[in-house]
């Protein structure tokens, strides 16, 4: 693991962590967010597969981890943003023989009630990225955290996002996501454009005149633990992604130079049902995403 700090104004160190493939990922301490994560394709040669949202026309969720606290007790659901894409962690460097890891750890207040935060970054040398994500409060409650990524396959935003293909076996979705609720209305995906169990190229689902009208993001909930598949088929590089959560935001992201979406993120998160965490029961979730590519 290497480690480089950045300017004065940035406040925020980069550790890169390496595997024997040709993979690297850059992590800052400041919200922990991926700066880079560069990826072998078909030819051997390593590219980056994270846009940068900075780059994007319309604002999306700031690069770095994300979370929110859920209050059900009045019978209505009270929820509050944690800020903590600003939140600087401390480093520690933990590794095995087949893989390199990064532990981030950071404690923050909230109305009196104090969240113990940890973050496990994993890179392993069968080209798995694992984020495991870990809390501990004072006091009962309701946490989802997440990290949205934003992809794009095709390495150095080479092409949009809208030559990829996305398989992923789901039965019901949220489109667009709304505001928080406790009954919210599921819909099934059979015979609409957010059917993706046979595989879809995002083109066509984007060029649809259902997500055109209303372009937010979509929430899929899965029945099983959810596995998302996404190819891009000029460099060969194939990602899934596996996720303990019960479902995931999709969103797309617009180049401000582009007309065409290059960058996709799939945020894992148990969104309407958020995990219970108190002393004894703490918050946790796992998210992998596995590299491979075709010849």
């Amino acid at each position: 693991m290497q480690a480089r700090m950045n300017s004065q104004k940035d406040r925020s160190t980069r550790y890169r962590l390496n595997n024997d493939r040709g993979m690297e990922v850059e992590i800052a301490s400041k919200g922990g967010s991926i700066e880079r994560l560069m990826v072998p394709d078909r030819n051997g040669h390593s590219e980056d597969i994270i846009f940068d949202c900075s780059l994007a026309t319309v604002p999306v969720i700031p690069p770095g981890l994300s979370g929110r606290l859920y209050d059900t007790s009045s019978g209505s659901v009270y929820e509050t943003d944690l800020v903590l894409h600003e939140l600087s962690f401390t480093a520690e460097k933990c590794s095995a023989t087949q893989e390199s890891g990064l532990r981030l750890s950071a404690e923050m207040a909230v109305d009196g009630q104090v969240i113990a935060i940890d973050i496990l970054y994993l890179l392993t040398n069968s080209n798995q990225l694992i984020l495991r994500y870990a809390a501990t409060t004072n006091q009962p409650l309701r946490l989802s955290l997440s990290l949205p990524i934003f992809f794009n396959l095709s390495g150095n935003l080479k092409d949009s996002i809208t030559q990829h293909d996305l398989k992923f076996a789901c039965s019901a979705f949220i489109h667009p996501v709304p505001a928080l609720s406790i009954n919210p209305c599921l819909q099934q995906t059979k015979g609409t454009p957010f059917d993706f169990r046979l595989g879809r190229r995002l083109n066509r689902f984007f060029s649809n005149k259902m997500f055109s009208r209303s372009p937010g993001d979509t929430y899929f909930s899965f029945h099983q633990q959810p596995v998302i598949s996404v190819h891009e088929a000029v460099s060969g590089r194939w990602m899934t992604i596996g996720t303990s959560q019960p479902g995931f935001v999709f969103s797309g992201a617009v180049h401000h130079a582009e007309t065409s979406f290059s960058g996709i993120c799939f945020d894992s998160t148990a969104f309407l049902l958020s995990s219970l965490i108190n002393g004894q029961i703490p918050y946790f979730h796992e998210t992998t995403y596995s590299f491979s590519t075709t010849y």
